[in-house]
Parts: C-alpha cells; structure tokens; sequence
C-alpha cells in the first residue's frame, strides 16, 4: 500500500511538472518574425571628393567615408592625379570606416580595362596595394558607360567586378558596386542580379534622372505621374516622369537583397536658363546645396516663386528666378528634407543604408 501511495504522488508530481513546463512555454513563446526589421535610425554615409577640402573630425552623423577617389591608366596602372595626391583627405580619419572608390568615368580607358585580362590583373593588384597601405576598408567601383557605349558591356562589366571582388574580399576587405539609379528605366549595362552576388553592397545613385543637357526636371522623382513645373509662363509645362524612385527600390529588391542595398542622395540641383517658351536655352549649371540656400540672400535674383515638398509628386523643392540681365530660370535639387521623405519609405521597405553625394555640398 505504501509503494501505491509513494508511487501515485510520484505520478502526480511529474504531471505537474509537466503541465508548469507547458504552460512556461505558451507565456514564453516568441513572436513571429517579419519579413524585416527597421532601423529607428538609419546608418549613414558620405562621400568625400578629393576637392572638398578639410574634413571635420568631430562630425558624428556618418559610419563609413566613401573617398572619391582615384582613377586608372589604359595599361592598369593608378593615375597620379589629384585624387590620389589628396587621399590623405580621410586616411587620418579616426575610427571611421573608409572606403575607396575607383572611379571609371573616362569611357575610352574603361573599354581597353574591360577587354584586356592582363590589365584587369595589374589593375586589381594596385587598387589592393592602396588599400592595404592606405588602410582602406574597401573598395567601391564606380563604372559608368555612356549611353552610346552601352551595347555589348553588360557580361564585360560583370565578369569584370567578379575578378575584382574576389580577390579584394580574399584579403578581409570590402567590395561594393556604384551604379546608376535608372538602370532598369534606361536599361543600363548592368545585371544587377549578378552583380549583388558577388559584391557586399550595391549602391544606386538617386540623383541625375534629369540631366544637365535635358529638360528641367527633379534630381530623381520620389512618385510616379506628372507635376506642374514652375516655368514664369501663364500655361505650365508639365513634365512626365516616366519613372520614379519607389519604382527604382522596386526593382532593385527584386534583384538584389534588401540588406545590401543602399540608396545615395545628390545634395545639389541644375539650374536651368530658360526662353520665353519655357525649355532650356543651354545645358544647366549644376550647384551644390549650399550654393542654392545662398540664393536667397541674393539681391540681384528676382524670385517670382518657389514649390515647396508638397506641391509635386517629385517631392522635390524648386525655384524660379529672374536673374539680373532679365533671364528666367528654375532649379529643382535636394535637400536634407526631401531627402529624408525618401528615407522614411526605404526604411519601410526594409532598407536602413544611405549616403550622400557629397561631403560639404550642404
């Protein structure tokens, strides 16, 4: 009987424990994942131009410095320009991040670089012995083709960068891509795909959709459809975008993922000298942030209106001025609040990362 009795608590016991151990675990029970997370604060870059001169050591608002930086020979070799001159810009930044680009702007040494392996090689083993001895983080690629040079590059460009990243990741650094915001709208040489397997991030410049030589228009639309642009004309011009920044990040994710994308923000604008119709009457002057805040402390500018974020699907703000020898013009151009209208919606989307062209522009 005693053996009944010991052995029916024992019973009741390991229920008991059971049960507690169940239900600790209902009340304990994680909640499900989201498809993302968002940063409160997004992390922040900039890129520093080897013109911008001093930099400010105390400024806390960005995580890495993106050097612009320096360029490449026909035969490989690292140019011995002022890009290279003043990269001591930011090799004496303390603990900061600091990455290198390699700018590929002259579409004539880019075509010898693409086509020739050797070359590839010498200029691989450079870029890597500068950021070795320059104590560079990484490495960001910046290969821009014109559009009359397109055809053919796109499998050139990737097998290019694939040599690149591997041998730079090889050695415990970095390796990222710079490429054009409209790459999908203007259908750019990029397979973008491809690319975001074989480097750490990919950077889309939102800036630039309406070019200096082109009809004014936003740096680069935040929404899709039409706007009235100011144009001092009784009937406005209205430009169709065709294409916008929520399009662009829609592509984008569908190619590459969220977390190695980032999106840089032109801090500047095109003013653009208009005739009596309302289009241009030459290529535009590109101005920088600051020089467009100065504007308004101009006495010799006529200013006969200016739309603020709001009034535009751009969400993008413009002037239009009367300069000093009768002129009309109109600049459309970014700031920090336009700019973090197009920050809110990438951090819904599930994208924490941006820059900004450029370090003292505003």
């Amino acid at each position: 009987m005693k053996k009944i009795v010991i052995g029916g608590l024992g019973i009741l016991l390991i229920l008991g424990v059971v049960r507690f151990l169940a239900s600790k675990s209902q009340i304990s029970k994680p909640a499900p994942a989201t498809n993302y997370s968002i940063r409160t604060t997004p992390l922040k870059s900039v890129f520093v131009p080897y013109w911008s001169g001093e930099i400010n050591e105390k400024d806390t608002r960005y995580t890495t410095y993106y050097y612009f930086g320096i360029r490449p020979t026909r035969e490989g070799k690292i140019y011995e320009d002022e890009g290279l001159k003043q990269i001591t810009l930011v090799e004496n930044i303390p603990n900061k991040n600091k990455e290198l680009v390699l700018r590929m702007l002259d579409a004539s040494v880019t075509e010898i670089i693409l086509k020739n392996k050797d070359i590839q090689k010498t200029l691989i083993s450079e870029v890597q012995n500068i950021l070795v001895k320059k104590s560079f983080s990484g490495l960001i690629l910046d290969i821009e083709i014109p559009f009359t040079l397109q055809a053919n590059k796109q499998n050139q460009i990737t097998q290019f960068v694939q040599q690149m990243c591997t041998v730079i990741k090889a050695n415990y650094k970095s390796c990222d891509m710079l490429v054009y915001g409209d790459f999908s709208y203007r259908k750019r040489p990029y397979d973008l795909k491809k690319l975001g397997q074989y480097a750490d991030k990919i950077l889309l410049m939102a800036y630039d959709f309406h070019k200096s030589g082109g009809e004014p228009g936003p740096n680069f639309p935040f929404d899709s459809g039409s706007a009235s642009s100011p144009s001092l004309r009784a009937s406005p011009l209205t430009i169709n975008y065709g294409y916008d920044f929520k399009q662009m990040i829609s592509d984008a994710i569908s190619l590459v993922p969220k977390e190695k994308i980032e999106v840089v923000f032109g801090m500047y604008g095109y003013d653009w000298t208009l005739n009596e119709q309302g289009t241009p009457l030459k290529s535009a002057k590109a101005l920088t942030l600051k020089e467009i805040q100065a504007l308004n402390s101009n006495s010799k500018m006529l200013y006969v209106t200016s739309y603020v974020l709001h009034g535009n699907d751009a969400r993008e703000k413009n002037i239009q001025y009367v300069d000093a020898e009768g002129q009309k013009h109109i600049i459309w151009y970014e700031d920090e609040e336009s700019a973090q209208i197009k920050t809110n919606y990438l951090q819904e989307q599930g994208i924490s990362k941006v820059s900004y062209w450029a370090y003292g522009y505003y």
